[in-house]
């Protein structure tokens, strides 16, 4: 790799930002360093694994076996009775290997192509701090104007009886063990109904397992602020549409590896080939000397202000090991934000207008203000997906848009959906939001048509009155 030098190597240079970790959050925010004239050197712990959870373990290859997934489950179930005859066989292992090279592409593409002309280099090795300007790799003591911690999370395991013995003997995985499975298993129980458990859920349901869910709160998605969404997706869609059985208040007591069984807080064991673990994540602070140099840590995630900066002025932090949100886009703003005041540009991240997304069929995306009908504030209007042309040709004529609009201003400052490209459409609600878009500037706008996008506008024209598509009250 011609952007790799040795801890020695690294010695002998005078470094302006020294970024720990090469994930989302660390490789963009070593790219914008370098952009603005830094010199920059990037260190990674895990030779084989460069890229971190977002490319190795998270959001590409998910997307990329939901692409797959998707594709199979059409032309198995629907477009057989439009004119797509095709007899589609699964070829898991295939999918996998697809699923890699993705993988490895991004990865050439960074070290290859993207580091090179930035002048990055790159260092493999445990590091940890020495002192607020030096890091420490094996032997080799480098010096640093400034650092950028950037290490990551792993997913966090739960105190359940067995889960620990579940997971030695590949009874019991984590969702980044399920990248490294050769089969679907026939069945599976996840535990934990946040994005990453549905993500999963709908994936391996699709790929032909028998999905439970189990989720201790009352819904699924219980941190996304709109409780209707998670449970138009518990009901509507994954026990009506899918069959998937999801167990919401309900909490995994025991995990049984040598009978493969799973016993629930309803006194019930239900047999399962295997057992996902999808509670969430924890961030990976240690080994990393944060005690010995000041920074303040507060369960178990770094603290950082809006700037990126933790309480030591030359130490910076981005991506899931400050603990906030722990989003692949959440870590790009912070990476880069970070990088521009290193480089003595004010600059800061905005934590009130974050996407809440979930990748599942169909799509939850969620941003701002969540209001109930009867709030005196805002006026809450829900527009059912139903009647976009799209959405219709596309046979995924199911959930609905909802806004929220101040009253007063008439502002749109929620949008809240479950439908096709629910992650796309956040984005344009996002741009609404942020510049004060109001009901009666809505009317000008000309979108393309037919799209999906239009939702956003259809749920803003219904809140108008002028919505052309429902027939009259």
């Amino acid at each position: 790799m011609s952007v790799e030098i040795t801890g020695r190597e690294a010695e002998g240079t005078r470094w302006d930002l020294v970024v720990i970790g090469s994930g989302t959050a660390g490789a963009d925010a070593a790219v914008r360093a370098a952009q603005l004239g830094l010199k920059v050197l990037l260190i990674e712990r895990n030779r084989d694994r460069p890229g971190g959870t977002c490319v190795n373990v998270g959001c590409v290859p998910t997307k990329k076996l939901l692409y797959l997934a998707d594709h199979y489950h059409e032309l198995s179930k629907y477009l057989v009775n439009e004119g797509l005859i095709i007899d589609a066989k699964l070829d898991v292992k295939a999918m996998f290997r697809a699923k890699d090279q993705l993988i490895s592409q991004i990865i050439a593409w960074y070290t290859f192509r993207v580091f090179p002309s930035w002048g990055i280099k790159m260092l493999f090795g445990e590091a940890r701090l020495a002192s607020p300007n030096s890091v420490k790799v094996g032997d080799s003591v480098i010096e640093t104007k400034n650092v950028l911690i950037a290490t990551g999370s792993r997913p966090k395991v739960p105190p359940i009886r067995g889960v620990e013995e579940g997971l030695r003997r590949g009874f019991v995985i984590t969702s980044d063990d399920f990248f490294s499975l050769d089969s679907i298993p026939d069945s599976i129980l996840i535990i934990g109904g946040g994005a990453i458990g549905v993500e999963l859920g709908t994936l391996l349901h699709k790929l032909g397992s028998k999905v439970i869910i189990v989720e201790i709160m009352d819904r699924l998605l219980p941190t996304f602020a709109d409780a209707e969404l998670g449970n138009y997706l518990a009901n509507r869609v994954m026990r009506e549409m899918y069959g998937v059985d999801v167990r919401v208040g309900t909490s995994v007591t025991e995990v049984d590896p040598d009978n493969r069984l799973v016993r629930l807080s309803s006194g019930e064991a239900v047999k399962v080939d295997k057992v996902l673990v999808a509670v969430g994540r924890v961030p990976n602070t240690e080994g990393l000397n944060l005690e010995g140099v000041g920074v303040e840590v507060k369960n178990g995630a770094i603290m950082v202000d809006d700037h990126s900066r933790t309480n030591v002025p030359s130490i910076y932090a981005a991506g899931d090991v400050t603990g906030k949100y722990m989003l692949a886009s959440v870590a790009k703003v912070q990476g880069i934000v970070a990088a521009e005041n290193v480089a003595g540009i004010n600059s800061r991240i905005d934590y009130n207008l974050v996407p809440m997304v979930v990748f599942s069929d169909p799509e939850v995306a969620s941003v701002g203000i969540a209001a109930s009908k009867d709030d005196p504030k805002y006026m809450v209007t829900k527009m059912p997906n139903t009647i976009n042309y799209r959405a219709i040709a596309y046979n995924k004529p199911y959930g609905w848009t909802k806004i929220v609009i101040e009253r007063g201003s008439k502002r749109v400052v929620g949008f809240h959906m479950i439908g096709p490209w629910a992650s796309e459409i956040v984005n344009t609600a996002v741009i609404a939001i942020k510049n004060g878009l109001t009901l009666d500037e809505v009317k000008e706008l000309v979108f393309s048509h037919p799209v999906f996008t239009e939702l956003l506008i259809d749920a803003m024209e219904l809140a108008s009155g002028s919505n052309v598509y429902l027939p009259k009250r």
